[in-house]
Parts: structure tokens; C-alpha cells; sequence
């Protein structure tokens, strides 16, 4: 089953880490919280730093329908 990251917004703190890291995965929307863009599929290792490199802990992944 493919996985998606995802994005806890009462967690996060708006850091930008995962955007450096992972800039065609993690946007900055227009409201000023992170989203996760809508691909296929996702590349693990980058989105893993993220998830490791995250000060609040609040990038995971979820398994997808």
C-alpha cells in the first residue's frame, strides 16, 4: 500500500525545514500553513529527512486508500 506524508498543523510551527528539504513535496500556502502537494507518489528518502529533521515532530506518513 503506497504511503503519503502528511502534515500534523496543530504541531507544526511553521519552521520551513521541510520545504528546504523537500521543496516539490512541502509548499507554503497562501493562508501561511504547510501543504503536501498532490503526486502519484512521493519520494521516500526526502520526505524521511523532513520527517527526521522536523523540531516538533508533526510530518508522518499515512497509508493511502
Amino acid at each position: 500500500m503506497p504511503k503519503v506524508p502528511v502534515v500534523d498543523m496543530g504541531r507544526c510551527v511553521g519552521c520551513e525545514a521541510c520545504l528546504e528539504l523537500c521543496p516539490h513535496v512541502f509548499k507554503m500556502a497562501e493562508a501561511g500553513y504547510i501543504e503536501v502537494a498532490e503526486l502519484d507518489s512521493f519520494p521516500e528518502e526526502c520526505i524521511q529527512e523532513a520527517i527526521n529533521c522536523c523540531p516538533t515532530d508533526c510530518i508522518s506518513w499515512e497509508d493511502s486508500d
